[in-house]
């Protein structure tokens, strides 16, 4: 897949003095993606962007980082090595925003930041502006924020989405069993949220999001069989940790690198407080985590 260069227009807004002292932009643009075999997708956008401004050195950082060696999305993914883990970081704003921070990062965050990073250096223009475009529609279902629902929250209707919008493919995997996408944790839980808790439209809303991720058709790797699987992944495939928790579908995501026939997942931990490789293999990691089911997978269309 090709990411042709973002057009930007009428950028505007400039610093405000919110409570989190971040830069905020307004951002009108276009956005095009090549895939396969010359069909393309156009969309306009129009976002709220929120950043500080040690987040646009990071990205220069990484822009000179991908000039000293290949261009792949497991040595994109490796640049954040050590970075802090933070839960958290896309709430707590009365309006939905489009939210960077390459500074802190979650498993979801770190994911994002990674594709769309990786998307930039096959685009045409690797601008901060371009970066943003290209994550907004990796972030939000049909790359279009309206609202805190519109964020694609739960990571099983996110692997959907992308898929539909040409970010990524679900390789067929010969061990791959049918998941059963039965999703109720944020509408039973809203107090937990903050922008649920204080709207209670909201969350019935969720609860209907819920429902239509039911339908979705996915299929996922049992831990039993991540063995097997093994030769069947690559490095700087996604991965996406099923899990046995009620009312949930991923529990963790994280990125596969493959070392000596072996998988091990490079993630932002919520134990090591910062992104790292896992010193056990994947295999490894999925047994000795009782809650976890098995993986999905996702790779990125080239």
């Amino acid at each position: 897949m090709k990411v042709a260069s973002t057009v930007l227009r009428g950028e505007g807004g400039g610093n405000t003095a919110d409570l989190l002292n971040k830069k905020t932009h307004n951002m009108t643009s276009k956005f095009f993606i090549f895939i396969g075999l010359g069909l393309f997708f156009v969309s306009r956008l129009d976002a709220q962007v929120k950043y500080l401004p040690e987040d646009t050195v990071i990205f220069h950082r990484f822009l000179q980082y991908a000039q000293q060696g290949d261009k792949s999305i497991g040595r994109t993914a490796q640049f954040f090595m050590n970075t802090p883990y933070v839960g958290g970081t896309l709430e707590g704003d009365e309006k939905e925003a489009l939210r960077i921070n390459l500074r802190e990062l979650d498993c979801v965050t770190f994911v994002e930041n990674v594709l769309s990073l990786h998307l930039l250096l096959q685009s045409d223009e690797h601008s901060f502006q371009n970066f943003c475009c290209i994550l907004q529609h990796i972030r939000y279902r049909n790359g279009i924020v309206d609202g805190y629902l519109s964020r694609l929250h739960y990571f099983s209707e996110w692997l959907d989405n992308n898929r539909q919008m040409g970010m990524i493919n679900l390789p067929a995997i010969p061990v791959c069993r049918e998941f059963t996408t039965k999703v109720s944790f944020m509408s039973t839980n809203c107090n937990s949220y903050p922008a649920l808790k204080s709207n209670t439209e909201l969350c019935k809303q969720m609860a209907a999001i819920e429902k239509s991720i039911h339908d979705m058709k996915l299929c996922y790797i049992p831990k039993e069989q991540m063995k097997v699987a093994e030769a069947s992944l690559k490095t700087g495939d996604i991965i996406a940790i099923t899990t046995l928790i009620n009312g949930l579908d991923i529990s963790h995501t994280g990125i596969a690198i493959v070392q000596n026939g072996s998988v091990y997942l490079l993630h932002a931990s919520s134990e090591a407080k910062k992104v790292i490789l896992s010193d056990e293999t994947l295999f490894d990691y999925l047994a000795n985590r009782k809650n976890n089911s098995g993986v999905m997978v996702a790779r990125i269309n080239q």
